[in-house]
């Protein structure tokens, strides 16, 4: 009968300690979440990320469009590409201050190269000769890229938390 209480007795304290992990994100956690999916388009999940203060300023609907990728034909092709690593995430009275490496493509050296080609070809006055020159020089980059390494760029930023009812929150705007 003991072996049966002590039983029960670790089984409600292993459920109690499993459930509360699930919940109790930290802030380093939070943040990682809310990063993986702010890069993989997943704005709905991000969104829930967002301190109740932020979400009070701005609807789903409208981050959803300020932070959308757009068709992910070229997310898909880049957000494998970019990574991060939480460096810091120091906490005190609910709130918290994280730090991130965030590491993605060199998109100004991209887009520069881009540009610079386009520049010097001249984009075609003509509609359909500007869609195949368009086209061309798209594929140009996208087949180099996938034979050549891309460019990367690596970059720390900081990121306020907000301990909320419902755990960390990131803040955007100052609370």
């Amino acid at each position: 009968m003991l072996s049966l209480v002590i039983l029960a007795t670790m089984l409600a304290l292993f459920t109690v300690l499993l459930v509360r992990r699930g919940r109790d994100a930290t802030a380093g956690e939070t943040l990682a979440n809310y990063l993986h999916a702010l890069i993989n388009g997943r704005t709905e999940e991000a969104y829930h990320f967002l301190s109740a203060a932020d979400r009070a300023r701005e609807s789903q609907a409208e981050y959803r469009a300020r932070r959308s990728l757009g068709s992910g034909l070229v997310a898909g092709l880049i957000a494998p590409k970019v990574s991060f690593t939480i460096e810091t995430a120091e906490t005190e009275n609910g709130r918290a201050t994280a730090v991130a490496t965030v590491t993605a493509p060199d998109y100004a050296g991209l887009m520069h190269e881009a540009m610079h080609e386009a520049e010097t070809s001249g984009l075609p006055g003509d509609n359909l000769e500007a869609h195949i020159f368009v086209c061309r020089t798209i594929s140009h980059y996208m087949d180099k890229y996938r034979r050549e390494t891309v460019p990367m760029r690596t970059g720390t930023a900081s990121f306020r938390l907000v301990l909320e009812k419902g755990g960390w929150k990131v803040c955007l705007e100052e609370p």
